[in-house]
């Protein structure tokens, strides 16, 4: 008679429970989806929720992926960053330009960002918001926004001289130099550059979930408490670990005035922060899966919406247009366009460039940068594919100069008021 030995009877009993949490969290998701379905506010049917301790996607596009998937694609991923680095990134997609040609560093002008830092600081220090003009450009920092791409979804974000850091990753490696992904190039900033744009001043850390290509951990210590973290549920206590504690930690849909939160705030405009749903999930290792939340921001001026910043998302047409209801228009969307190949794996968790316009549509944004490509080789997807996706759908709607991907390294500017985007610097 065959006989089954202990450890195999093991393995099988852990293959055997893992399999029926999963389908108990793949089947309560669904009540919970079903239940919704009549609710009349979509803001009620989207809120975040929890299935034994662990957060869910509410949207009914979602496929949840198991661990066997996730280790799956994993391993694919290996294969893909080695192609990546020493294969594709030097291939020559014409006959005049590598790869490499365009994924070129810009070096930032940081000086634009260092004076109107220190216009605000000296403005609040003195009591004397007459001279909030700048020095060195006719419309008044309070109505400028400022942007510097500098990889992945991490950017440098200026508004009003108050400064912000999305999804901050500025390392060559994902996890160390000798595991994982490397960057396909170097940040165009670092840490010191970041505290000199900022006249040591970088206010807010937005963070929109703990994925480590949106959350470098040793970058997390360098800043520590010098700026504001703002993170969605769950991810206080894996910063609180790093001696974090300056933290303001969100639910979707909440609503928090960033005033109080910069030094003299009460006597500038009024500045919040929102903080909304996405398509997506958390974790850094495979046993932290979901266990913190993942969400966009958008961040307002005088109520007015100027920034959205989507980290990572799928494309769920009733959440965008519940979004757009309550905060379009948009003045600048930070939409990621790339990392959607294989579809079968990606498109719940990731978006396209033609899903990207979608939500530009439901947004009613006036502008949209594409990022979240080119940084580093984690899908299926050849490195210039995106950009080169969403420019001929933009060239397609003659909106290129609205809609793009912005250069690493370069500094936009914008007039809130005027709605205009002027000649890069």
């Amino acid at each position: 008679m065959f006989r089954i030995g202990t450890k195999t009877k093991l393995v099988l009993g852990a293959v055997g429970f893992y399999a029926s949490a999963e389908a108990y969290l793949h089947w309560s998701t669904q009540q919970i989806i079903n239940s919704r379905k009549l609710s009349i506010s979509s803001q009620e049917k989207f809120k975040s929720e929890t299935v034994a301790g662990m957060f869910i996607n509410p949207f009914p596009e979602y496929r949840p992926q198991t661990g066997f998937e996730f280790m799956l694609v994993r391993f694919i991923e290996l294969f893909e960053s080695f192609y990546g680095n020493k294969i594709e990134l030097h291939e020559h997609p014409d006959k005049d330009h590598t790869v490499e040609d365009y994924l070129q560093i810009h070096k930032p002008n940081i000086d634009i960002f260092t004076q109107n830092s220190k216009i605000l600081q000296e403005c609040i220090k003195n009591d004397n918001f007459k001279a909030i003009k700048s020095s060195w450009w006719s419309t008044p920092i309070n109505k400028q926004l400022l942007c510097i791409w500098l990889g992945q979804s991490c950017s440098l974000i200026q508004i009003s001289g108050i400064n912000f850091l999305t999804d901050p990753i500025l390392s060559d490696h994902l996890f160390s130099p000798h595991i994982g992904p490397r960057r396909l190039n170097s940040s165009p900033m670092d840490l010191k550059d970041l505290q000199n744009a900022t006249n040591n001043q970088l206010n807010f850390i937005l963070v929109s979930h703990d994925h480590p290509d949106h959350l470098e951990m040793d970058l997390v210590k360098q800043i520590g408490n010098k700026s504001t973290w703002i993170v969605p549920l769950g991810l206080k206590k894996t910063l609180a670990r790093k001696g974090i504690y300056n933290i303001i930690e969100m639910d979707w849909w909440e609503s928090i005035k960033l005033n109080p939160y910069i030094k003299g705030g009460d006597k500038l405009d009024d500045y919040e922060i929102v903080c909304l749903p996405s398509m997506h999930w958390s974790g850094r290792w495979i046993v932290d899966a979901n266990f913190s939340l993942w969400c966009s921001f958008i961040i307002k001026q005088n109520g007015k919406s100027i920034v959205y910043h989507a980290g990572d998302t799928g494309y769920s047409k009733e959440l965008f247009e519940e979004i757009g209801r309550v905060h379009a228009p948009v003045h600048l969307s930070l939409l990621p366009i790339g990392q959607y190949c294989p579809s079968w794996h990606q498109k719940p968790r990731h978006i396209s460039p033609e899903e990207s316009l979608k939500i530009v549509d439901h947004l009613k944004s006036s502008f949209m940068f594409g990022v979240h490509w080119g940084t580093y080789k984690l899908s299926s997807e050849p490195i210039l594919e995106p950009k080169k996706l969403l420019t001929k759908l933009s060239k397609d709607r003659e909106k290129t100069e609205y809609f793009k991907t912005p250069e690493f390294g370069l500094t936009y500017l914008f007039d809130i008021d005027k709605n205009i985007q002027y000649p890069i610097y």
